[in-house]
C-alpha cells in the first residue's frame, strides 16, 4: 500500500464517520431533539449534537493556536438545519486538518502528536454520544426503524451505503 492509498483510507474513515452523524441528524423526528435518556440530568439530543460540534471546533482551535477556545456564553441550541450546516463545516475542517497533519504540514497537540490517534479519539467521543442519542430516542418512544438504526448507521461502515 502506498502512502497516498493509506492517506485516502484514513481520510475516508473520517468521511464515513461524519456521514453517519449527518444521516442520524436527518433521520431524528423533530420532537426527538428534546429527548433525554431516562433518569438523566444531562443533555438532550440537540444539546448532544451541539456539544459534539463544539468539541470538534475547540480541538481545531487548540491545535492551531495552542489555546483553549473560550466559550461565547451562547446557550441557544441550534435547530436541525443549523446543526447539519455546522457538522458539514466542522467535518470538512477536521478532514482538512488531518490531511495537512498527515502530510507533515500541521501539528497535533497532545495525542502523542499523532493525527490518526486524535481522529480515533473524535470518532470514539462522537460514537459515545450517538449511543446516548439513540438511547434517549428509544426511551422516549422514538425508536428509529431498523433501516436507520442498523442498516443506516452500521451499514455505512461495512458497505459504504
Amino acid at each position: 500500500m502506498t502512502d497516498t492509498q493509506l492517506l485516502d483510507q484514513i481520510l475516508n474513515t473520517w468521511r464515513v464517520h461524519n456521514r453517519i452523524n449527518l444521516y442520524l441528524l436527518e433521520e431524528i423526528p423533530k420532537t426527538g431533539f428534546d429527548a433525554v435518556p431516562y433518569g438523566s440530568r444531562g443533555r438532550n439530543v440537540a444539546e448532544q449534537f451541539s456539544h459534539i460540534h463544539r468539541v470538534r471546533v475547540g480541538w481545531l482551535h487548540f491545535h492551531t493556536t495552542g489555546k483553549r477556545l473560550k466559550s461565547d456564553g451562547e446557550k441557544k441550541i441550534p435547530n436541525r438545519k443549523q446543526l447539519l450546516t455546522a457538522f458539514k463545516k466542522s467535518g470538512q475542517e477536521v478532514e482538512a486538518f488531518l490531511k495537512k497533519a498527515l502530510e507533515g504540514n500541521n501539528k497535533t497537540k497532545m495525542f502523542g502528536g499523532q493525527a490518526v490517534r486524535w481522529m480515533g479519539y473524535l470518532i470514539s467521543h462522537e460514537s459515545h454520544h450517538r449511543g446516548s442519542i439513540m438511547l434517549a430516542l428509544k426511551q422516549n418512544g422514538m425508536r428509529l426503524p431498523e433501516k436507520v438504526s442498523v442498516q443506516g448507521l452500521w451499514g455505512k461502515w461495512m458497505f459504504g451505503k
